[in-house]
């Protein structure tokens, strides 16, 4: 997922990162962990600011008090428990400026049990721009802090966009709010422009892109690859345009596919003609069939685990399929070639031989691989 300033917490926000910084992720530390984030970093007086917070219990406790402070900055507004706590209502405490919505988890909680609290307040008015901070503590019955867990939030009085005006205008209030309007409305379209260099690479492009971008290589997917499989096609993809019709490009093709490397044997021979000229040697081939310019390739590939024959006899084939397909469209178009495919069982994939096997095709693609992420700028291969 692509994120830069002012995003959007999703379902998984515990997991992503926000205005360029990763939200932080609770250890595996003590009997308890605890994640406190917001849904935006950067907030203007007047605007919603939501808070998250999730507790887990790594080990079975009993009678636990969750406490969320919110800074002077901050009105309380809604808040609401888990699922798994309806109808669970938090107290509400004052200390000096600060406030605290406090959870009180009585009885116990198993291991494993993980739970999820959403609060929300508004920015007060500031005169100043200042940083808000948030804090989320875990303590025991007897009172005992078990962890504790804090997020900051930058409060703007004026609006960005002053910064493109006369400096005359920073002195108009009325003006500062009213670009906010503008910000609100245009951010998220900003944070796609700002981040749109993402959607180019390949790595971490969203899925739906991966079609986009195969477009611009003309480079039609094969919906059955897997997705790992397809995004290191398109980072090799102008590579193999470039070497379509050689040796290299086929291995490297099919080893983006299969994830093993394939043996290429090639025959150059001729056909054997008779007359005044005719010669024997390695260059002529004989006997019927012996068609010139031909290769084989053969492929030791592990087998399908899924339940059913058929099912299997079905995945086996279309596994065929799309390797004849990569063959087709990788080999010079004069050249016929012939496809042999052996599944390797447990028991043959750790023979010495079938090892032996492999590390030869490596040994042979090793050196041209290397010289191919220097031409393309590949930094891995």
């Amino acid at each position: 997922m692509i994120q830069t300033e002012d995003t959007t917490i999703q379902e998984d926000w515990w997991d992503e990162t926000v205005d360029g910084a990763p939200l932080v992720i609770e250890e595996e530390l003590g009997p308890v962990t605890v994640a406190h984030v917001v849904d935006n970093y950067n907030r203007y007086p007047g605007e919603v600011v939501a808070l998250y917070t999730r507790l887990k219990a790594l080990e079975p406790l009993a009678d636990l008090t969750l406490r969320i402070s919110l800074p002077e900055g901050l009105i309380l507004g809604d808040y609401r428990a888990p699922a798994e706590q309806e109808g669970l209502m938090p107290m509400t405490e004052v200390s000096g400026d600060t406030s605290y919505l406090v959870w009180s988890l009585a009885g116990k909680l198993p291991e494993g049990a993980c739970y999820e609290y959403r609060a929300e307040a508004v920015v007060a008015p500031a005169i100043y721009d200042t940083t808000l901070t948030s804090q989320a503590v875990v303590s025991g019955k007897d009172g005992d802090i078990l962890t504790e867990e804090t997020v900051n939030i930058a409060v703007w009085v004026k609006g960005k966009y002053l910064r493109y005006l006369p400096s005359i205008y920073e002195r108009d209030d009325f003006m500062g709010r009213f670009l906010m309007l503008f910000e609100s409305f245009w951010s998220p379209i900003e944070t796609q422009i700002d981040g749109v260099y993402n959607y180019f690479d390949p790595r971490i492009t969203p899925p739906d892109f991966l079609p986009w971008l195969a477009s611009w290589l003309d480079l039609d997917l094969d919906e059955s690859w897997p997705e790992d499989r397809l995004r290191r096609l398109l980072r090799w993809a102008i590579a193999l345009h470039r070497s379509r019709g050689t040796k290299w490009g086929l291995l490297k093709y099919l080893e983006l596919y299969t994830e093993q490397q394939a043996e290429i044997i090639e025959r150059r021979a001729e056909n054997f003609v008779l007359g005044a000229g005719a010669r024997l040697g390695p260059g002529i081939a004989l006997g019927q069939g012996n068609t010139p310019h031909t290769f084989a390739v053969t492929l030791h590939l592990p087998p399908i685990e899924v339940k059913g024959k058929r099912e299997r006899k079905r995945r086996e084939e279309q596994r065929r399929r799309t390797i004849e397909k990569i063959i087709e469209m990788q080999k010079p178009a004069h050249t016929v070639y012939t496809l042999n495919i052996k599944t390797l069982s447990e028991e043959k994939e750790t023979k010495p031989e079938a090892e032996d096997q492999t590390k030869k095709a490596k040994t042979e693609t090793d050196e041209i691989a290397a010289q191919a992420a220097i031409w393309f700028k590949l930094d891995d291969y």
